[in-house]
């Protein structure tokens, strides 16, 4: 059964660009059901993950400036990212260099070679080639890598871009174990390492990561983690029907939706090939005014191989919301309303699976609120956007361990 956690941190989150803080939780408890619950307090606002501003390039005498002539504040981090400060996790290192190879001004002449009628001046010679960045580093928003500017995230030129960047990062997980440090990836050196089924959650920047093994019959797994948005599990529950676990990463806006006025997250993963069933998704749980009991959890699936969602009713609308189409699902997990969206293609109307994007929040509510007719999931905005998670809902990994990693993840708002 799924419930919800109590807040690691609850904070009042302020509306124009505040950092969120929380806690995740336990799927197990009070409100029962098929995916997990956390409680992370927050304060609000918005978060980028990792990185920090490039201080810009050296411009020679004469030169031009190189391209790459980039010095991140505190270094560019690798995977997941760096939190303030351009903190770098272990995964991925700065730059080659201090923001790459810069010459000053390239490989200028003194001031071009200069012939008999005055000459030809040397344009400031060679520029330089800016770095080298490791596969999978997370770099600020807006910041610079290489002399141009970036999207904000993981580099690498795979996947679709999102806040967290291209997703693309890759790891040696042909050793782990289901033991730590063994859960590890090699090259990654993380700060937390738990493999007891409801162990205690570790806190990172202004989130929270569970471990989460809640379901009946479960194999063993730990989850690991990283000063920064990088983190990950590595599970080997057997191919066994139900839900085992919700490995997550959370906190708990706890905001009155009609005071929301934007609100989007975004995430990049790195996840096995098609083995066992597992989906990666949103566990977004929304309150009655005040407080209340009655509580709504809101599912939105980006990736899944060999699962489904609860659902007694489909609706017949496919809405497009933000940059996804969605297959929107009502159901019950026997204690309390579930809707679950399920990222579609509309053309074929698969399911259409993504390692890295950025999803609508407010957008979601706002239509559900609009569009909802069933006895499911009834809710408006008075109603409460209490608790925010995102991760791997495992049932099963095919009799191997199996390595998910989640490079970044990110909330904004206004």
């Amino acid at each position: 059964m799924k419930s919800p956690c109590v807040g690691i941190m609850s904070l009042s989150m302020a509306l124009a660009g505040a950092l969120v803080s929380g806690c995740s939780q336990s799927k197990s408890g009070p409100s029962g059901g098929a995916s997990a619950q956390g409680g992370i307090a927050s304060s609000g606002g918005t978060i980028v993950t990792g990185g920090s501003t490039s201080a810009g390039g050296a411009t020679s005498t004469g030169g031009t400036a190189s391209a790459g002539g980039t010095t991140s504040l505190g270094g560019v981090a690798s995977t997941g990212g760096g939190a303030s400060g351009g903190l770098t996790a272990t995964g991925g290192g700065p730059a080659t260099g201090t923001g790459g190879s810069i010459t000053t001004g390239g490989t200028p002449n003194t001031a071009g070679t200069t012939t008999a009628s005055g000459g030809t001046k040397a344009t400031g010679g060679t520029t330089g080639a800016g770095g080298t960045i490791r596969t999978g580093g997370i770099a600020a928003t807006g910041g610079t890598i290489g002399g141009t500017t970036a999207s904000g995230g993981a580099t690498g030129t795979a996947g679709t871009t999102s806040a967290c960047g291209a997703s693309g990062a890759t790891y040696d997980s042909s050793a782990v174990t289901t033991t730590c440090p063994g859960a590890v990836p090699t090259g990654i050196t993380s700060s937390f390492c738990n493999c007891v089924n409801e162990g205690p959650g570790y806190k990172t920047g202004t989130f929270s990561v569970a471990n989460n093994v809640w379901g009946s019959g479960p194999g063993p797994e730990c989850v690991w983690a990283t000063t920064s948005t990088l983190w990950g599990v590595t599970a080997n529950h057997p191919q066994t029907s139900g839900v085992k676990s919700y490995p997550n990463i959370g906190y708990s806006p706890r905001l009155l939706i009609s005071s929301i006025n934007t609100y989007t997250s975004s995430f990049d993963i790195t996840v096995p090939g098609n083995v066992g069933s597992w989906e990666a998704a949103y566990d977004i749980w929304l309150r009655t005014p005040g407080g209340g009991n009655t509580r709504i959890e809101l599912m939105v699936w980006m990736y899944t191989y060999k699962t489904g969602p609860i659902s007694s009713i489909v609706a017949t609308t496919k809405p497009k919301i933000g940059d996804y189409t969605w297959t929107v699902h009502y159901g019950s997990n026997g204690s309390n309303a579930t809707i679950s969206l399920v990222n579609t293609n509309p053309t074929t109307n698969a399911t259409a699976n993504v390692t890295s994007g950025t999803i609508d929040v407010k957008g979601i509510l706002d239509w559900l609120i609009a569009n909802n007719s069933t006895q499911y999931g009834q809710f408006d905005n008075t109603w409460t956007l209490d608790q925010v998670q995102w991760g791997f809902e495992i049932s099963g990994d095919g009799g191997s361990a199996q390595e998910f990693v989640n490079n970044c993840f990110s909330v904004s708002s206004t």
